[in-house]
C-alpha cells in the first residue's frame, strides 16, 4: 500500500449513476478535492483541464464533456471522466478532452481505490448511458495506472487494445548524490559525467528552476523560439507553431507559478539559455512535456540531456518519486536504460460513418508502421508532410501524430 493513499484498496459500492457536464466549471469544487483526496494525473487536473478547454477545444472543433459518476445509495462521488465531442466533416466523434496536448487519458478519482475490473464495468455502462450520440468513441493513451499503485479503471475494460503508442520512465528512490547511478545505465551516466565537465570547461554552467513571472516569460519565450527553429530546420511542422498552442503553453507555465502543475527548468551557459524544459508534476511524478536545445552553442555536447538529468535530479530533491519521459521510443530514453510501459486505446462504433472512418485510421497506423521499416523513406515523407501541414498551419487530427510535443 501507498503512504499518500490510505484508503486504497477499500470496497465501495457497484451502484453508480452518471451525470453529464458540458462545461468545467460547475464542478470546479468537486474536481479540486478530487485533485487533492483521491488520484489524478497531472495531465487530468482541472487547470490543465480548464485552460485546454478554452484555448485548444474551439481550434480543435470539440466541446467539453465531463462525465461525473457516483454511487446511487450514497451519493458519494466516484470519479470524474473528462471528455470531448469532436464535429468534423460531419463525424460526430467522441474522444479524450485533450486537443493533442494531454499525453494520458484517465478519469480523475475521487478515491484513490484500486477498482477491480467488475466495477470498471459498471462505470463504463453508466458513463456511456449519459454520452451523447456519435458515430465513433475513440480513447487512446490510456496508460494502466493514473499515478503509480492506482489501476486506470478505462484500462480495465472488455475490448480494451494495445496502443501504437508506448511510454518510458524511471522510479526515483535514495540519496540524490548517488541517484543518476542507481536510476540508469552506467554507459548513459559515463555520457553525462563527460558532458558536465565539457560544458564546465565551456563556461559557467548553471540549472535554474524559474520561480518569478519574468522568468517564466523570458524561459517560454526561448523555449518556443528555438523549437521553431529547430523544426522548421528539419522541415517539420510543429504544433507549436499554432498561435492557440503557444499561448497555451506560455498560460500554463504561468499557471504554475500559483499552484498549478507546470514547471519551467532551464540550462544556462555564460547567462544564455542552453536547453530549456516544460513539466508537469502532481502526485509525486513529474512529466516531461517539452524540451529544445540552442543547437549552435551547443555543438558537440549533449545539453538537452545533460538538462533533463539535472531535472532528475531537482525531482529527486523534491520527493518526486517517479519521473515520466512520457510518449515516444526517442534513442535518448533507450540509451537512459529507462523503463518501458503500455499504453491502451478502446474504441466503439455506432454507424456506418464511424466504422468507414476507424478502418481508414487502422491502414494510416498500418501503412505508418511499414513505412518506418524504411527510415529513409519514412523521413522525406514526413518531411512533405510537414511542408503541407505548415502551408495550411494547422495541427493533425486530435493532435495524434509522432510529431508529438514532447519531441524536440
Amino acid at each position: 500500500m501507498d503512504d499518500r493513499f490510505p484508503h486504497q484498496g477499500q470496497p465501495v459500492a457497484l451502484a453508480p449513476v452518471a451525470r453529464l457536464h458540458r462545461d468545467l466549471a460547475s464542478i470546479r469544487d468537486l474536481w479540486l478535492a478530487c485533485e487533492t483526496e483521491g488520484a489524478c494525473n497531472a495531465h487530468q487536473r482541472h487547470g490543465w483541464m480548464s485552460l485546454v478547454a478554452s484555448r485548444l477545444l474551439p481550434v480543435d472543433r470539440s466541446e467539453p464533456l465531463v462525465v461525473e459518476l457516483r454511487d446511487a445509495a450514497s451519493g458519494a462521488p466516484i470519479l470524474l471522466l473528462p471528455l470531448a465531442l469532436r464535429r468534423k466533416a460531419g463525424l460526430r466523434e467522441i474522444v479524450p478532452l485533450s486537443a493533442g496536448v494531454c499525453d494520458y487519458t484517465a478519469p480523475v478519482l475521487a478515491r484513490p481505490v484500486a477498482y477491480t475490473p467488475e466495477e470498471a464495468r459498471g462505470f463504463w455502462q453508466a458513463i456511456t448511458a449519459v454520452l451523447p450520440p456519435a458515430d465513433r468513441l475513440r480513447l487512446d493513451s490510456i496508460p494502466a495506472e493514473i499515478v503509480p499503485g492506482i489501476p486506470n479503471p478505462l484500462a480495465l475494460l472488455e475490448g480494451i487494445e494495445d496502443s501504437t503508442l508506448s511510454v518510458s520512465g524511471v522510479a526515483l528512490s535514495g540519496p540524490v548524490d548517488t541517484l543518476l547511478a542507481r536510476s540508469f545505465r552506467p554507459s548513459f551516466v559515463k555520457q553525462i559525467g563527460k558532458t558536465g565537465r565539457r560544458l564546465e570547461r565551456m563556461g559557467d554552467v548553471r540549472f535554474v528552476v524559474a520561480d518569478q513571472p519574468e522568468a517564466v516569460e523570458d524561459m517560454m519565450e526561448t523555449l518556443l523560439r528555438l523549437r521553431l527553429e529547430r523544426f522548421r530546420k528539419l522541415g517539420r511542422f510543429d504544433i507549436l507553431a499554432s498561435q492557440p498552442y503557444s499561448d497555451f503553453y506560455r498560460e500554463a507555465a504561468l499557471q504554475g507559478l500559483q499552484g498549478g502543475s507546470a514547471r519551467v527548468m532551464g540550462l544556462k551557459l555564460d547567462g544564455d539559455w542552453l536547453a530549456l524544459l516544460l513539466l508537469l508534476h502532481h502526485q509525486g511524478v513529474m512529466h516531461g512535456l517539452l524540451v529544445t536545445i540552442d543547437e549552435e552553442r551547443a555543438a558537440n555536447t549533449t545539453p538537452g540531456l545533460y538538462a533533463i538529468t539535472q531535472a532528475v535530479l531537482h525531482a529527486g530533491a523534491e520527493g518526486v518519486s517517479y519521473f515520466d519521459f512520457s510518449v515516444g521510443a526517442q534513442g535518448y530514453k533507450q540509451a537512459m536504460g529507462t523503463e518501458g510501459r503500455p499504453l491502451f486505446r478502446l474504441e466503439e462504433v455506432h454507424s456506418l460513418r464511424g466504422r468507414a472512418v476507424a478502418l481508414a485510421d487502422r491502414g494510416i497506423e498500418e501503412l505508418r508502421a511499414r513505412l518506418k521499416g524504411n527510415e529513409a523513406l519514412y523521413e522525406r515523407l514526413r518531411s512533405w508532410r510537414g511542408k503541407l501541414r505548415r502551408l495550411t498551419h494547422r495541427p493533425a487530427k486530435g493532435g495524434e501524430t509522432d510529431e508529438r510535443p514532447t519531441e524536440g
